[in-house]
């Protein structure tokens, strides 16, 4: 099934790619992500996951296929498996970037997703629900980003400042609350999906910014 996702960043298109790029500063960006390793154009995920008093962490790993700078666009191949179950999720993503307005870029998100297991039954409604909420929640941080490293700029351009890096705002990552993101009905029912969703699309961020 195809997840379509979409969110803007309050920044030209070149500097919205670039920032992408930064790995430091959009890490923390993405909720309950964690970098592990990069080897080449594989890499390993892996994401905190809290179900009420429950803390869980879940793997996941991915490749870039291609990356074109000139189109401002990334195809990446990315998997995900339960730790105590047979369930997967595998994922071919493309992500775009669209220049809307001078200071604005909208960032389209494709994902052609296949899941195996007991999440093979639930809907692409559940999916796409989730995969939204969490994607609202890095553009929202990734926001405060851009806004610290304009603030910075300008403050250095007026001689404020001579530091060269902006101050990082977004705190290290904590577990994604689950029971927050899709409500206690939705999560009784859907929980490997919620968990395949997460880890799948918290590795996008991740190739998008190698």
């Amino acid at each position: 099934m195809d997840l379509q996702n979409s969110f803007t960043v309050p920044a030209d298109i070149d500097t919205a790619w670039k920032t992408l790029l930064d790995v430091e500063s959009i890490a923390p960006c993405m909720p309950g992500a964690t970098l592990e390793s990069v080897n080449g154009d594989e890499f390993t995920a892996s994401v905190k996951v809290k179900l009420g008093p429950v803390s869980m962490t879940y793997k996941g790993e991915a490749r870039f296929l291609s990356k074109d700078e000139a189109s401002h666009t990334a195809v990446i191949e990315g998997t995900g498996k339960e730790t105590r179950g047979a369930g997967t999720a595998e994922a071919l993503i493309t992500t775009s970037l669209v220049a809307e307005a001078p200071d604005q870029t909208r960032v389209d998100v494709t994902t052609a997703l296949t899941i195996t297991g007991k999440a093979a039954q639930f809907g692409r409604g559940v999916m796409q629900d989730v995969a939204g909420r969490i994607i609202d929640q890095f553009s929202s941080n990734l926001e405060q980003v851009i806004g610290a490293r304009g603030d910075h700029a300008a403050a250095v351009a007026s001689g404020e400042t001579t530091t060269a890096a902006a101050p990082p705002i977004i705190k290290a990552a904590e577990s994604i609350d689950l029971l927050g993101t899709a409500g206690a009905p939705v999560l009784k029912r859907a929980i490997p999906v919620l968990i395949g969703v997460v880890v799948v699309v918290a590795i996008i961020w991740w190739l998008v910014a190698r």
